[in-house]
């Protein structure tokens, strides 16, 4: 019965959403994922004023035929700071997604001007277009992390 519960709670704290789709069903379990965002007093009181623009490389398992190879326009993301999470927020084909995770289940990797996010069953190829915004962006996601576990 344990494994079951832990297998349901892995499984379903991360997920991509099609934003179009029943928006209030997709903001409530945006808030049970990853938490509230932060009001407006808060990010301006702990400077979390947003990621710089990342374009997208590559992103596997390949969910609602979300295929990057293929597609010729550039597509860019950005990565929003929640209260216990991260939305990364993306446009594919006129339509708008959303990839969820909690600050426990997520890894980074940076390599080369390549930012690799890692978060359970999905992986996502960044390119860094601009290196001093990153950095800021990072030391920000490590201070809210640390916000997230008090």
């Amino acid at each position: 019965m344990y494994s079951f519960l832990v297998f349901l709670l892995y499984k379903y704290t991360i997920m991509l959403f099609k934003t179009s789709q029943n928006q209030k069903k997709i903001r409530e379990k945006l808030i049970e994922i990853s938490g509230k965002s932060y009001h407006l007093f808060e990010k301006i009181n702990l400077g979390f004023y947003g990621s710089p623009k990342y374009l997208v490389k590559h992103m596997t398992p390949q969910s609602f035929d979300i295929n990057f190879e293929d597609y010729t326009d550039l597509v860019y993301c950005t990565i929003e700071l929640r209260k216990k999470g991260v939305g990364i927020y993306f446009r594919f084909k006129n339509e708008e997604y959303i990839l969820v995770s909690r600050y426990n289940q997520i890894s980074f990797m940076n390599n080369d001007g390549i930012f690799e996010i890692q978060a359970n069953n999905y992986i996502v190829k960044l390119e860094v277009t601009d290196t001093n915004s990153h950095k800021r962006f990072m030391r920000k996601y490590i201070e809210s992390r640390n916000l997230s576990m008090k």
